[in-house]
């Protein structure tokens, strides 16, 4: 039970993130729009179920939330769920 709680927990993203496209990646870099960013050491990201994975398991293409570190790599992804990426069009 307490699993399913968490799943449906809402997610808390830091103020500075960023709303994107992915349009391909070969790690340890990714394309968001037009720009091609590299990986931070450790970075995290979260699929739809705010689970971690592997940054090798994130599609070719889709829409993201991401941020980076003050030395432009990049630090956190998230992968919206249905509702937040219906409301990314803010």
């Amino acid at each position: 039970m307490l699993f399913a709680l968490a799943a449906h927990a809402g997610r808390f993203m830091p103020q500075n993130v960023q709303v994107g496209q992915i349009n391909g990646h070969n790690y340890p870099e990714v394309k968001i729009g037009g720009e091609v960013y590299r990986l931070a050491p450790g970075a995290r990201v979260y699929d739809t179920f705010n689970r971690t994975i592997i940054p090798t398991q994130l599609p070719q293409s889709a829409k993201v939330f991401y941020q980076l570190d003050s030395s432009g790599y990049l630090i956190q992804m998230w992968l919206p769920t249905p509702e937040e990426e219906a409301g990314m069009g803010r």
